[in-house]
């Protein structure tokens, strides 16, 4: 069983309720100007029962057909959402009390609506298309006021607030360049399939699904096992072995729906939201230069990286990736403007921060300012933490070509292999595939950038890998045993009786693709006694 989400929100100063498994996500407080500003003259309505419910269809009456039919075709995403509704509402006192918080912050909740609105409708197409209940579009105001950058005590992150190991789980990868708990569209269609996992353990149970996706499933089937085993109704509400923070987590969703079926009842106002798509993907294969991107193409930076929160840098990563980008500046991401970000992106390293390191003295290092190095690994602050692994510009002077410690941009070669290249560059293989978000046994190809140690041996000139093979006038006059010579930069290799590609590679420290680059042969050739063999030096 894996360890299941947190979700206390740091940026809101929630107070901390632990679980046995997994975490919470505590109610967020409203922000510091709501809390000044007069409540809500609707109030008193939460707690009052003659509140109008008819909205919801699950409880639906024939007066409000007619209301709900008018909202289905509005054009206001909110309003689209509310008139699907299905989740029936139960009567219940968890749900007032959270009903009445969030009716007391109105002007909250019309914040963090604005706050979705470029994300909103990408999460109900997904839910739709899963056949889930669109009430879920509201979660991620419980988790993270759909706050991207949110993070917990427990470092769960992103608006649908994944914890590392549950990320890993459902495919949500983590690099240096990148996480995938923050990235809207991958952190959604995880969310999408752990609810659709729910959903059929627990039959389309929706408080005991909404309750797991907080407290964990585990936890949640251990307390309906408790009630059975005592004769006790097993219904989320009679529950008892879970803790409070999971028990009021539905409830806070309830409410939610509550508010947002019928608005008009507690002076809300959600920001308009068009039932349209305004956002269209773009593949990356390279890495780029989101500020380079930016300037040329007219989004302002600030936009690009509010759509793409999954970047931790300026620069994207080696692995592929999604770049979301606002549909109706599309065209503006032409060919040669991809082309020149990532040629900007080539210029940057890595480099791990180091006891007694600050950022004006790095910047010093490697010829740029402190102020662009905290730009480009978008930091909150000017504080060096030890064992951070930062993006450093390279090839900026001579500073540069002498500081140490710095990663680079490697483009493969023909008859490059990755192990090749981890020997080369005094790497672990897999420290080289983990840096470039490579799989075990993904194969590189010839133009590919991948990040390399600099700590290394460069990488031999081109005349070098462009030495062939080269055989004797008169193969008899050979020596019978193998001999070497050093001659520019390379060693040649006499080849004798029982010699083999692979047996050449063991002798040499080297491997068979690259011999037979050098040589201009393929890999499975046999060789010819007498044969000279060109071995890159080392």
């Amino acid at each position: 069983m894996y360890k299941y989400f947190s979700f206390r929100i740091v940026l809101f100063l929630f107070i901390p309720i632990v679980l046995t498994l997994g975490g919470c996500a505590n109610l967020p407080k409203p922000d510091a100007d709501t809390l000044n500003q007069p409540q809500s003259e609707n109030t008193s309505a939460a707690t009052n029962d003659s509140i109008d419910y008819g909205i919801l269809p699950a409880i639906n009456s024939s007066a409000q057909s007619e209301r709900r039919a008018a909202w289905m075709n509005d054009g206001n995403l909110w309003h689209y959402i509310a008139a699907r509704f299905t989740l029936p509402i139960p009567n219940n006192a968890r749900i007032q009390t959270q009903l009445a918080f969030y009716a007391s912050h109105v002007d909250y909740l019309q914040r963090v609506t604005e706050r979705a609105s470029p994300y909103l409708h990408m999460i109900v197409k997904d839910l739709q298309e899963n056949d889930l209940p669109l009430e879920l579009a509201l979660l991620p105001i419980v988790e993270s006021a759909y706050r991207p950058e949110a993070v917990s005590t427990s470092n769960a992150a992103g608006i649908w607030q994944f914890i590392p190991s549950t990320g890993t789980h459902f495919g949500l990868q983590r690099t240096t360049w990148y996480d995938g708990r923050r990235d809207i569209k991958a952190s959604t269609e995880a969310a999408v399939q752990y609810f659709s996992r729910l959903r059929v353990m627990f039959n389309d149970d929706w408080p005991v699904i909404i309750a797991s996706y907080n407290g964990g499933e585990g936890t949640l089937q251990k307390a309906i096992d408790y009630n059975q085993s005592k004769g006790l109704p097993t219904d989320f509400w009679s529950l008892t072995k879970i803790s409070q923070e999971t028990a009021d987590y539905p409830a806070r969703l309830y409410a939610l729906i509550i508010i947002f079926s019928n608005p008009e009842k507690f002076g809300f106002n959600p920001y308009p939201v068009p039932n349209a798509s305004v956002l269209t993907e773009i593949k990356l294969n390279k890495p780029i230069n989101l500020s380079k991107l930016a300037t040329l193409t007219g989004v302002s930076h600030e936009e690009l990286y509010r759509l793409n929160p999954g970047f931790d840098k300026l620069i994207t990563g080696p692995a592929s990736a999604n770049l979301l980008v606002p549909k109706g500046l599309a065209d503006q991401f032409t060919p040669s403007a991809m082309e020149a970000a990532e040629k900007s992106a080539i210029d940057w390293g890595r480099y791990t921060l180091r006891r007694g390191d600050n950022f004006h003295k790095v910047a010093y290092r490697y010829g740029c300012d402190a102020d662009e190095l905290i730009k480009v690994n978008r930091l909150s602050s000017a504080y060096a933490r030890p064992g951070e692994t930062i993006l450093v510009p390279l090839g900026r002077g001579e500073k540069a070509r002498l500081a140490s410690g710095a990663d680079r941009m490697y483009t493969v070669q023909s008859g490059d292999s990755l192990w090749g290249l981890a020997r080369r560059f005094n790497m672990e293989l897999a420290d080289l595939q983990r840096m470039n978000g490579l799989k075990k046994k993904e194969e590189i190809k010839p133009g590919q950038k991948l990040m390399v140690a600099s700590a290394g041996r460069e990488p031999e000139p081109a005349h070098a890998a462009r030495a062939v093979l080269k055989t004797p006038r008169d193969p008899h006059q050979a020596k019978p045993a193998a001999h070497k010579t050093k001659s520019r930069g390379a060693n040649h290799y006499t080849v004798k009786k029982g010699d083999t590609l692979w047996n050449v590679a063991q002798r040499f420290s080297t491997t068979v693709t690259e011999i037979a680059s050098a040589n201009r042969i393929q890999t499975n050739r046999a060789l010819k006694p007498g044969q000279v063999l060109v071995i890159a030096s080392q």
